[in-house]
């Protein structure tokens, strides 16, 4: 079995085999060697080829898929598509410089399928010489409630090498197949971040929207972001608020002034009163005439400035950022 499954403090999270692990940080292999040797499909991150040699000489399990890369990017593992049940990274958090780690934390977080976990030990105590930063369980905690994964298990102890300056936190978060790991999150977008909310669900909405049916639409910009047009954001949302345009229906209770409360609705409100545009004109590749398509170009004017303006300016995350 792997070291950490005799451990009462990880045991009963672990899924059972042929879940994937993905150690990161493999080094020695012995982990991923316990983890192979258990029945686990694992596929262990070294950079060095060098360092991987060894590894792979003394754990020459076909349940193990050694793989060359490396943080803070991770790009090899993040383009592989791979979903993993277990993201594993044992004393391996102290190495990654502060600044990077939000980065990281995501890139790992992107690596786990809905209800999967990811495993950190954290080691505290004076550098070893091989480049170790301080670290803590508020700041793992902090990065967590920020990409909607729950910490179900913090557990601290000293050293098992005898070192008295040296312990460590292991820590086990999962992120939930359900959405109610997002709720700290979604709580703060709905009630505590500036501003009304409406727009900003709006915008998620259409994101959510464009992830579904037009992902192919989206351009990788580095390891960290993808672009998507605008123009596409504005059609898709105009299509989310096409029906409540068309109902007349108010923003808020104390809005009186129907679908024109909704500021940029006024022009599609005109439109759809001389009934030149329809929600089949709101799809990618549609061929207007001429009078649909300058009312649909100003719908889409307007609610790109709208986007620019009000939930793209003032969507945040806990924290400000």
């Amino acid at each position: 079995m792997p070291p950490t499954t005799t451990r009462d403090w990880l045991a009963d999270f672990l899924p059972g085999p042929p879940a994937v692990v993905i150690d990161v940080g493999a080094r020695s292999g012995r982990g991923a060697g316990a983890y192979a040797g258990a029945g686990y499909e694992v596929i262990a991150i070294e950079p060095s080829t060098g360092m991987r040699a060894e590894p792979e000489a003394r754990h020459p399990s076909p349940r193990i898929r050694w793989l060359a890369d490396s943080l803070p990017a991770l790009t090899t593992t993040s383009r592989s598509g791979v979903a993993a049940d277990v993201v594993s990274l044992t004393a391996v958090w102290q190495h990654v410089a502060p600044a990077d780690r939000p980065r990281v934390f995501r890139k790992l977080v992107g690596l786990l399928r809905s209800g999967g976990l990811l495993v950190l030990t954290l080691r505290h105590g004076p550098d070893d010489g091989r480049g170790g930063h301080p670290v803590s369980l508020a700041e793992v905690e902090t990065l967590a409630r920020s990409h909607g994964l729950q910490v179900v298990r913090a557990v601290p102890s000293p050293d098992l090498q005898g070192r008295p300056d040296i312990s460590w936190t292991a820590v086990v978060l999962r992120l939930p197949d359900d959405g109610t790991g997002a709720l700290p999150l979604l709580r703060h977008l709905i009630l505590q971040d500036a501003k009304s909310a409406t727009y900003k669900l709006g915008l998620l909405r259409a994101l959510c929207r464009a992830a579904d049916s037009s992902a192919g639409l989206a351009q990788e910009d580095g390891d960290e972001h993808v672009r998507l047009r605008l123009g596409l954001v504005a059609l898709i949302w105009l299509w989310l608020y096409l029906p409540l345009v068309k109902a007349g229906l108010p923003q808020t209770r104390d809005n009186r002034r129907g679908a024109e409360g909704l500021g940029f609705a006024a022009v599609v409100s005109r439109a759809l009163e001389a009934g030149i545009l329809s929600p089949l004109d709101l799809r990618t590749g549609a061929v207007l005439s001429e009078a649909p398509a300058h009312v649909l170009y100003e719908a889409l004017r307007e609610v790109a400035d709208h986007i620019i303006r009000m939930p793209a300016n003032f969507l945040t995350f806990p924290g400000g950022t």
